[in-house]
């Protein structure tokens, strides 16, 4: 490649009647100025392409960097999700299994509740029926004893009538059955 000072240092060789030197070394002064700014230009402007590629490669870079780590957070977003996504499913599943126990344990205790009830009303019922005839039978005992002291002391002065035979009325022993 020609540099500027090759074109400043160039010799023509000369002939008769040939180009004025003066002339032609001036046309070659000024095409070597003009040679020479556009080479500095071009070393200024290799330069900042230089700078600019290194800047692109640099930016390239983060680029490249900034894609694998949205890619990295997406994968490890997705995987949280997943995870999420089965604790949320376990403990659904969990609180159905509770419930599901829980109602049978309920519905366990109130068919015990039930049976107690029931074998409490049995009771209550034998209870009622003993009583009543416990009553009944203290009743004609009573009127037994009532009936032998009449005839241990005989007729009274006043010849009162034999006091009645008090039954006790059904409507009362079942009253007291019905209020359990």
């Amino acid at each position: 490649m020609i540099t500027p000072l090759d074109i400043k240092k160039h010799e023509f060789s000369s002939r008769f009647k040939g180009y004025d030197a003066d002339e032609v070394r001036g046309l070659l002064e000024t095409i070597a100025k003009d040679f020479e700014e556009l080479t500095r230009q071009n070393i200024q402007l290799s330069e900042r392409l230089k700078i600019a590629e290194e800047r692109l490669n640099h930016y390239r870079l983060i680029e490249k960097t900034l894609q694998d780590a949205v890619i990295t957070i997406q994968n490890t977003l997705e995987e949280k999700r997943k995870v999420a996504q089965q604790e949320a499913e376990a403990i659904i599943t969990d609180a159905r299994q509770k419930a599901t126990d829980e109602l049978q344990g309920s519905r366990e205790h109130l068919a015990e509740v039930r049976a107690e009830i029931y074998v409490l009303e049995n009771q209550k019922m034998q209870f009622f029926s003993r009583f009543r005839n416990l009553l009944r039978s203290q009743a004609q005992i009573l009127e037994a004893m009532m009936e032998a002291e009449e005839k241990e002391m005989g007729p009274t002065p006043a010849e009162a009538p034999a006091p009645q035979k008090t039954p006790v009325p059904d409507s009362v022993d079942t009253r007291w059955a019905r209020k359990g």
